[in-house]
């Protein structure tokens, strides 16, 4: 008997529970690329969400004579917690980006490093990267209902720390040529990741999305 009152008093206390939580699919586009979210809100406070981000555009640019092909690309995932302090629409997120963002270069030849122009015979390419932390905190807060269909919203910023620069060549030079090469090309990144250094709103991803859910 004793039992059974015990199992009746819990069950009572989840109904409430079970019957405000709802589970959402969402579509979403935001600067952290295009995806899609699933999310549960568990009861009027407490919200969870999982989600992914894709997006990749190239275009040509100039860096100091050079042209190249840059291309931004997004690939990250989010997990985060989600705390309505009124019990509405307004919340405040924290969680982590699982971070595989990064910008690629590739160097139209022929190519000019720390000085010296290269021709297309000695330098067959080079490329360059930059990347960040692999996991970086997440803050922020936002705007989601428990209706059938809602319009979501989301300001924040992602801690991604600063980012790191790589560079390399293909290169059919030998000996004390590729030496040089290899030193040039240390002194050019070394220059660009001290110059990104210098600017502390370089660790920071800023935040903004836009959504459409559908609840269940």
């Amino acid at each position: 008997m004793r039992c059974s009152s015990r199992l009746g008093a819990l069950a009572a206390l989840l109904i409430p529970f079970a019957a405000e939580a709802q589970v959402g699919l969402a579509a979403r586009a935001s600067t952290l690329g295009i995806g899609a979210e699933l999310s549960l809100r568990a009861g009027s406070r407490l919200g969870l969400r999982l989600g992914g981000h894709y997006f990749q555009i190239s275009r040509d640019v100039t860096i100091e004579g050079n042209r190249y092909t840059a291309t931004p690309h997004f690939e990250n995932g989010v997990a985060l917690v989600d705390v309505f302090p009124f019990g509405g629409t307004f919340h405040v997120t924290g969680g982590v980006i699982l971070n595989y963002n990064e910008g690629r270069l590739a160097a139209h030849l022929p190519v000019t490093i720390d000085g010296r122009t290269y021709s297309e015979t000695e330098v067959s390419s080079m490329t360059g990267g930059v990347t960040f932390d692999r996991t970086a905190p997440y803050l922020g807060i936002g705007l989601a209902g428990q209706g059938r269909v809602e319009l979501l919203l989301d300001l924040g910023v992602g801690f991604t720390g600063t980012p790191i620069v790589g560079l390399g060549a293909e290169t059919s030079l030998q000996g004390a040529e590729q030496l040089e090469l290899e030193a040039r090309l240390a002194r050019e990144r070394d220059e660009v990741q001290a110059d990104i250094s210098k600017h502390a709103w370089l660790r920071y991803h800023p935040v903004l999305s836009i959504g459409l859910k559908l609840g269940f």
